[in-house]
């Protein structure tokens, strides 16, 4: 993965011992390279929906014609760490649900939360959703309130990771360019 080729180089005290011995490692907190205003007011960017068991490579390479970009792709969505801030295959969901609650049906009995629903999703009104305490859920009816799982809510974090903002193809290259001569690399 090309993530963090293009990424400075620091010299890091990973041991903390007092004699200074250091380990190189790559500056993680470089995020200046695509300026976050321009990543929040979405200027240049369309929209791409990762496919089930979609790798990071393999979208830069759907999107871009090569695996390199993959980065950029990360640093346009905000995505630090490449296992976690990726959305889970639906085989490594299952093996998540699984290791986490026993099973996936136990998943789906385990409350996570009550919400009261302020406000349902119509023709392009996003719903408004509160989390409440039993007693409230209890009070209200069934087309007010739902009730969150495990299951439920692990399901709504990793799909969240599904729908990213994609730079245009054509400012690619020169971000790249920029990144290689910023930071150097191959």
């Amino acid at each position: 993965m090309s993530y963090f080729t293009y990424l400075p180089k620091v010299e890091y005290n990973i041991t903390k011992s007092k004699y200074r011995e250091t380990s190189t490692a790559v500056d993680i907190f470089v995020r200046n390279l695509i300026k976050q205003d321009v990543i929040d007011k979405g200027v240049l960017f369309d929209k791409h929906t990762i496919g089930d068991a979609e790798r990071p490579d393999v979208t830069s390479f759907i999107l871009y014609g090569s695996p390199q970009y993959d980065w950029i792709i990360f640093l346009a969505n905000r995505m630090f760490d490449p296992y976690f801030d990726w959305p889970l295959s639906s085989n490594d969901f299952r093996k998540m649900i699984q290791s986490k609650y026993g099973s996936t049906s136990r998943a789906k009995k385990i409350v996570h939360c009550y919400r009261q629903i302020i406000q349902p999703a119509g023709d392009g009104i996003k719903a408004i959703k509160l989390d409440i305490d039993l007693e409230t859920y209890n009070s209200l009816t069934s087309s007010e309130r739902e009730r969150i799982t495990k299951y439920d809510m692990e399901f709504e974090r990793n799909e969240k990771y599904r729908t990213i903002k994609v730079i245009d193809k054509q400012y690619v290259e020169g971000i790249f360019k920029e990144a290689q001569q910023r930071y150097g690399g191959s």
